[in-house]
């Protein structure tokens, strides 16, 4: 997977989870993320797998009733400025 095709990947999740909520998300958006996940540590971003495993926390925290949507939003904000970030540097991390 190239950066781009995770970019996509992760903005079809993003975008997904903006529009569901984080009360009702499905099993293969946390699927595609985990995958994501994986991808960003195959590509050595390692920011953007932090940023993708805390938003995975945080949405098996919420399903448990161990924290609240506002925690998920948080991390989805994140996760969103990071791929803002990414698309103006070609295939290096430099945050």
């Amino acid at each position: 997977m190239t950066v781009e095709e995770l970019k996509t990947e992760l903005e079809k999740a993003i975008k997904e989870l903006t529009s569901s909520g984080f009360g009702s998300i499905d099993a293969i958006t946390v699927e595609n993320l985990e995958k994501s996940s994986l991808a960003a540590s195959e590509l050595e971003l390692k920011e953007g797998r932090h940023l993708i495993e805390n938003l995975l926390n945080a949405i098996k925290a919420i399903q448990e009733g161990k924290s609240k949507a506002e925690s998920g939003t948080l991390r989805l904000t994140a996760l969103e400025f990071y791929l803002k970030k990414l698309s103006g540097s070609e295939n290096t991390e430099d945050l």
